[in-house]
């Protein structure tokens, strides 16, 4: 019979699998500047919205005055930061260990975070662009009830406003109802609908609507945008002390702090909200449209 013996061997961890589908997926993350990495973005959103118009061509004594647009407007957002810190003894642990256990402390949270701050901003930071709290949301009502009518009249809203597509900000609990209904289609690694929106499944998402409004019962609430963009510091702009510099040797810890600067905006100032089911497969007990 074997005997077990109290002194386990340490070995390497496990290896991570890949970093979940998310809004890093589903829309581009690109590398931060040092200015906006300092003082925010802001681009102008040339192509939203709808300024066109059927011109009479015909000559005549009265010739239609093609009408003009004015203006352009900006969208803008502010950067912000976020940090892990470890602290742990030096017995048994590299300095290399343990830059590594900060990194990936950060790297296994930081999608989450940022899709809650797209979500819901941040209290302290109010300039921080965020769906809850964007002002001129327009919310949706479904013809017919089920997650495929509410997201087809999400989208539908939403290309009236422009012929690009857009992205779909959803919490991970529609993903079962969003299947269900033939809304996840993969094209090169993105989960898309056939109009060719990106769906952007996200843990950190909330599931409330426009000012924080709760959803019915069985639903969440989903968000249209037009392509939404991270911008993340680089290593160069932030680079991680050499833990061996940092250690707290009066306790004989080390102490170490991972970090990055985020920013993310959608292409366009226009946004758009609808509630959808979360029951899948859809059966006669699907919630039916909220009133």
């Amino acid at each position: 019979m074997a005997v077990l013996q109290p002194n386990r061997e340490l070995i390497a961890p496990p290896p991570t699998q890949r970093v979940r589908y998310g809004l890093f997926t589903a829309g581009s993350v690109v590398p931060m500047s040092d200015r906006m990495l300092g003082n925010g973005l802001q681009f102008y959103a040339d192509h939203c919205g709808e300024f066109t118009e059927l011109y009479n061509q015909e000559c005549g004594v009265d010739s239609p005055v093609k009408t003009p647009n004015e203006g352009t407007e900006l969208v803008g957002t502010d950067p912000y930061w976020l940090e892990t810190r470890l602290r742990c003894g030096t017995v048994g642990r590299t300095a290399e260990d343990i830059r590594a256990a900060a990194q990936g402390r950060l790297t296994a949270a930081e999608q989450r975070r940022v899709e809650d701050v797209l979500w819901n901003g941040i209290a302290a930071q109010p300039d921080v662009l965020n769906l809850v709290n964007n002002v001129g949301t327009t919310v949706v009502t479904p013809l017919a009830p089920g997650a495929g009518a509410a997201i087809s009249a999400l989208e539908n809203a939403f290309y009236q406003m422009t012929g690009y597509v857009g992205t779909i900000h959803v919490n991970i609990q529609a993903e079962g109802a969003l299947q269900d209904a033939g809304f996840l289609n993969p094209e090169a690694g993105v989960l898309r609908t056939r109009m060719g929106s990106a769906v952007s499944l996200g843990a950190g998402y909330g599931i409330t609507g426009p000012a924080d409004a709760a959803p019915a019962a069985g639903f969440v609430w989903a968000f249209m945008t037009a392509y939404t963009t991270v911008w993340r510091s680089t290593d160069a702009q932030l680079p991680q002390p050499d833990p061996r510099r940092v250690m707290d040797r009066t306790l004989n810890q080390w102490d170490v702090v991972s970090e990055r600067v985020y920013a993310a905006a959608w292409a366009c100032p226009e946004v758009f909200a609808v509630q959808v089911p979360i029951a899948a497969p859809a059966t006669a007990a699907t919630p039916a449209v909220p009133a």
